[in-house]
């Protein structure tokens, strides 16, 4: 038997070579790795060192003292050693790596503390975290490490659109980094630097205007100091004068373009341009013409323009007329005053006034003369040539409260602003006053206080104030004085009757009649309002009559516009106010000259007048309207008011009858002589149902007392009237037979002294109208 060998009992070994880096040498690839990160970031973090050196190390404090860029930390200040020549202090500064790209050569560093000063508070952050160091990065392609600190912050760069320009001064004044630059007093812009320039004889200072604002800038700007306060000061104040708030702590500047120049080219960065001293230096007004017929009291470069107390501007320049009429003055007014050159602007000259009732422009005794200056905005035309007016204009009625208007023969020391007194207390001012058309009065223009307007009704009585009044009597003598003011300066007085109250407060401009006296004002009545179609004949002065007697008289006639038509305004007598009720009816009184009647034919010589019916109300009336012709039942109603002329009054008295055949048809209601004198007019007035025995052709005598007649063919005759003439006197009226036109009240007659034999043989067939009494009889 064969017996297995070793070989055969165990298999041979198979090998196989493996390639790559064996896996004992990762850890010490990691190793190496790790190392070099560690190393990168060492690198990285330690940073860039730099030097800063300063004059002082006041402020620095090595470990704690930071670099900042546009707030954020970019490195801190690891220690802080004195330069070897003593004569200034070396910090130095690890720098983020990430700021080493700011390191350039003209790079600057300066130390940021907290500061006040006149632009404000800087640095406040520092009270909190410390003092730091502030970056500026540089624009050079050269790097730098070592650096010089500066003792100032460095002037702000431009925002993107900003522009930098340069000012020319002779020196500093009030201005300061920061120092506000305005436009129509809006903030656009603010200086940022200031230095001396190379020759040393002028400071430029560094200015940037805001991007929104550089279009307002162009080569023709002009530049002015309007910083600081000016103080100016005469009798009248003190006057301060400052641009803001902002400028008198920082000083500024202001800038236009002058008007009438062209704006020019836009201004680029670094442009220089000069600042004035002040506006008018500046001239950048808006030059005007104004024409003086003298040059007396006016002065150029000194004599001012003002608005309401406001300088407006300044005459620069005087020159004579071609012809030699007049002076043109040059004026340069001020853009920024709140003024406007129309065609109703006026210009005057403001010069003293000393009177007994005020003083006025007493400042200018000793500041010179000043122009005035007055406009309106009703008008949208510019203007720049003007014509001066002699004296200050009528004043505007822009005040509140009540106008009304005063007519009088004479001022009597009145001025404007003379007082309107009411128990002592000022109510109200003179406005104005004027020359009316026809001459024959002055109608003063008056304001009533808003808070005492209400005192004004048409029982209203203006008196001029003597300041004394005396008035003697048999009763004994009264004396009333006026206030202190008054008596002095003169004014006007308010008298109220008791009733005054009560009557229909007035309207503006409502005219009134100004009494001479406080007696005058006491001895009138109240003023009321008729309204006519038209004013055809009607006349101020012409008289009202009530049965022919004179109660009142036309004061004032008005035309009622824009509405139709005229309104008197008529004064009443105080015995009459009674009479004047809310339902009273007027006509007027007029001449009517036809075929069939002539009537009223006083009225062509002595004019028109007004009459009037009273009505039933018990409420007194101040405005009524007019009639042409009296009411058709007025004569079956009221009966007839007749007037006769006599040379003479003889024996007749008011209350005497007028007979028709020995009966009483009527009485005398009242006589007058007439305007001129020439004869006596007597008034009478016929009962409503006797009025038709009154024609045209009726005559009247005197039947009072008895007649003698003697004749040497005829003998002697004795006429008397009937007993009651006899006694009581009277009036007696015939009618032919052929009677006339019936007439209309106000006609006149003539009185004869005696009657013709014929008067008493006629007896007329008249019907007599029916009335209310006599149908009950």
């Amino acid at each position: 038997m064969n017996e297995p060998t070793f070989d055969k009992a165990i298999p041979a070994a198979e090998t196989t070579q493996r390639r790559g880096i064996s896996a004992v040498w990762l850890l010490p690839l990691l190793a190496v790795l790790l190392g070099g990160w560690l190393a990168y970031k060492h690198l990285n973090e330690v940073g860039v060192s730099i030097v800063v050196t300063f004059a002082t190390g006041e402020g620095v404090v090595a470990g704690t003292t930071e670099v900042r860029y546009k707030g954020i930390k970019v490195g801190t200040v690891n220690e802080l050693v004195v330069q070897p020549d003593l004569q200034s202090v070396a910090a130095h500064i690890t720098l983020s790596r990430q700021a080493e790209s700011a390191l350039k050569q003209d790079t600057q560093f300066w130390l940021v503390k907290p500061e006040l000063s006149l632009a404000g508070v800087q640095g406040l952050d520092t009270l909190v975290s410390g003092n730091y160091i502030a970056i500026r990065p540089g624009s050079s392609q050269k790097t730098k490490h070592v650096f010089k600190a500066l003792d100032q912050p460095p002037p702000p760069k431009p925002a993107r659109g900003d522009l930098e320009i340069q000012l020319l001064a002779s020196d500093v004044g009030s201005l300061h980094s920061g120092s506000p630059i305005h436009y129509r007093k809006l903030r656009v812009g603010e200086i940022v630097d200031y230095q001396l320039s190379d020759n040393r004889n002028k400071v430029i200072f560094k200015a940037h205007i805001d991007a929104e604002y550089v279009d307002l800038v162009n080569e023709n700007s002009r530049f002015w100091n309007s910083s600081g306060v000016t103080v100016s000061g005469d009798l009248n104040s003190i006057e301060l004068k400052t641009d803001s708030l902002a400028s008198i702590i920082l000083g500024g500047l202001s800038f236009d373009t002058p008007p009438g120049t062209a704006p020019g080219q836009p201004a680029q960065n670094d442009d220089a341009f000069t600042i004035y001293p002040s506006y008018a230096e500046a001239n950048t007004g808006i030059e005007i013409e104004i024409e003086f017929k003298t040059a007396e009291g006016i002065k150029a470069n000194h004599t001012e323009i003002r608005y309401k107390g406001l300088t407006a501007g300044k005459l620069i320049k005087l020159d004579m007329k071609p012809d030699y009429s007049a002076i043109t003055a040059t004026a340069s007014i001020n853009p920024l005053a709140p003024i406007l050159l129309n065609d109703s602007t006026q210009f005057w000259l403001a010069t003293p006034e000393i009177s007994l009732s005020q003083i006025s422009g007493l400042s200018t005794l000793l500041t010179g003369s000043h122009i005035e200056m007055d406009f309106s905005g009703s008008t949208d035309s510019d203007k720049r040539a003007f014509v001066a007016l002699k004296e200050a204009p009528a004043p505007k009625r822009d005040e509140d409260g009540l106008y009304l208007t005063l007519t009088a023969k004479k001022l009597d020391g009145l001025t404007r602003n003379s007082k309107i007194y009411y128990r002592g207390i000022a109510i109200g001012k003179v406005v104005d006053y004027t020359l009316e058309k026809q001459q024959d009065n002055i109608a003063i223009d008056v304001l009533i206080h808003p808070k005492h307007q209400a005192l004004i009704t048409f029982d209203a009585r203006f008196y001029q104030s003597s300041g004394l009044d005396v008035s003697a009597s048999l009763q004994g003598v009264e004396l009333n004085v006026d206030s202190l003011a008054s008596i002095v300066s003169g004014g006007i007085n308010l008298y109220l009757p008791n009733r005054a109250t009560q009557a229909d407060p007035v309207k503006a401009n409502t005219r009134f009649t100004l009494l001479g006296s406080r007696k005058e004002a006491l001895d009138r009545g109240p003023t009321i309002d008729i309204h006519f179609a038209n004013g055809e004949g009607l006349k101020a002065g012409a008289a009202l009559k009530y049965l022919g007697v004179t109660v009142g008289k036309i004061e004032d006639i008005q035309l009622n516009h824009p509405e139709d038509g005229v309104t008197a305004q008529v004064s009443i007598n105080p015995e009459a106010r009674e009479l004047i009720v809310q339902d009273s009816q007027f006509w007027r009184v007029k001449p009517n000259i036809s075929l069939e009647k002539i009537a009223n034919l006083g009225t062509l010589i002595f004019g028109e007048y007004i009459t009037f019916e009273p009505g039933n109300s018990t409420e007194l009336g101040y405005s009524f309207t007019g009639m042409n012709a009296p009411p058709e039942d007025y004569l079956s109603n009221s009966g007839l008011t007749l007037t006769l002329k006599a040379p003479s009054l003889a024996s007749i008295k008011k209350g005497r009858s007028v007979f028709y055949r020995e009966i009483p048809i009527g009485q005398v209601t009242g006589f007058e002589l007439d305007t001129h004198a020439r004869h006596v007019n007597i008034y009478v007035h016929i009962d409503p149902y006797y009025a038709p025995l009154v024609k045209s052709n009726s005559v009247f005598w005197n039947a009072t007392g008895i007649a003698f007649d003697f004749g040497w063919l005829s003998g002697a005759k004795l006429r008397t009237g009937s007993a009651q003439s006899l006694l009581a006197g009277g009036i007696a009226l015939a009618t032919p037979d052929l009677p006339g036109e019936t007439v209309s009240d106000g006609a006149t007659f003539t009185l004869h002294d005696a009657p013709l034999d014929s008067w008493q043989q006629w007896q007329p067939e008249i019907p007599l109208r029916e009335t209310t009494m006599h149908a009950n009889q």
